[in-house]
């Protein structure tokens, strides 16, 4: 962003360094945004904790623009998603810089569940109302200085929503786990049509869940095989082509590449992975459960 010419006064030029970005999960030690989120998942608490690396005093008086200082705001914009076909926006927090110019703490946001993906990128903005510095006009929203810092949410299990509740009152109280798969769309994304429900009176296994890279790798194998089935036997419902360009981070997509994966190249292929859902599930499963095994890899 210093790079660009900007026809009007900025702070750019005097701030040398970006702030310091990091990501506290659960409450735990927080961790800089270069080394990821850790161990999270859908059912994690996540906040973003933003130190900016430069005194607002210090910065405004070296641009010459402290005369404007009560005019100026400060926000940061969430964009979480890989694309924004299939993203969202929010704006998570805003001040005027007035009144948090002797600030040296960090700014502290939480991120809502409905918000988190498997990644964010918030932007810092500081913008101004309309003012007039030594006749020369800015128009209200004018941007004065802007970063965007970016955080991979990671975890064994954070490429699907995972929710916990009580099997036992829908009759299934020995069970472990299902996999819940719902879209109207092959545009919509992947984190939010595809669930993993966990028996949450069987907390052993949650743990065991946490540290078994075999039990994860059969529940990713479970909803690889439940996307996939749900899709190809309901072609109707979903018309998917293997020609079609998908957005990023949306469940076309992902098919698209899990079926690449399986040598699914052309519409013959796609009608004989199709037919082997029905009558050979073992072999199709065993597919699966390769091409999970290669994603972890």
């Amino acid at each position: 962003m210093k790079n660009i010419a900007f026809p009007y006064p900025t702070l750019f030029p005097f701030i040398a360094k970006e702030s310091k970005w990091q990501s506290l999960i659960n409450l735990e030690s927080p961790r800089d945004f270069k080394y990821g989120s850790g161990n999270w998942d859908y059912d994690s608490s996540l906040e973003i904790s933003c130190q900016l690396s430069w005194d607002i005093n210090n910065v405004y008086s070296e641009a010459n623009l402290l005369s404007i200082i009560d005019h100026s705001k400060i926000a940061f914009v969430l964009s979480s998603g890989q694309s924004e076909q299939t993203g969202k926006r929010a704006k998570l927090a805003e001040y005027k810089v007035s009144e948090i110019r002797h600030n040296d703490e960090p700014f502290k946001m939480t991120i809502p569940s409905k918000l988190q993906s498997s990644k964010l990128k918030i932007r810092l903005v500081i913008y101004t109302d309309e003012v007039e510095i030594n006749n020369f006009k800015i128009k209200n929203g004018s941007v004065l200085y802007m970063e965007e810092a970016s955080l991979q949410l990671e975890g064994d299990l954070a490429n699907f929503s995972i929710r916990r509740t009580d099997f036992g009152k829908s009759g299934f109280g020995n069970a472990l786990w299902y996999v819940e798969f719902q879209a109207d769309s092959l545009n919509e994304t992947f984190t939010t049509t595809t669930t993993l429900y966990l028996n949450n009176q069987n907390q052993d296994f949650e743990k065991q869940l946490q540290n078994d890279i075999f039990l994860q790798h059969l529940i990713k194998t479970d909803v690889i095989t439940t996307v996939l089935s749900s899709i190809l036997l309901s072609e109707d419902d979903y018309q998917f082509d293997l020609s079609a360009e998908y957005p990023d981070d949306s469940l076309g997509k992902i098919i698209s590449d899990w079926l690449s994966s399986l040598n699914v190249r052309k519409d013959s292929d796609l009608k004989n992975i199709t037919n082997q859902i029905i009558n050979e599930q073992g072999i199709f499963r065993r597919r699966c459960q390769n091409l999970a095994s290669s994603k972890e890899e």
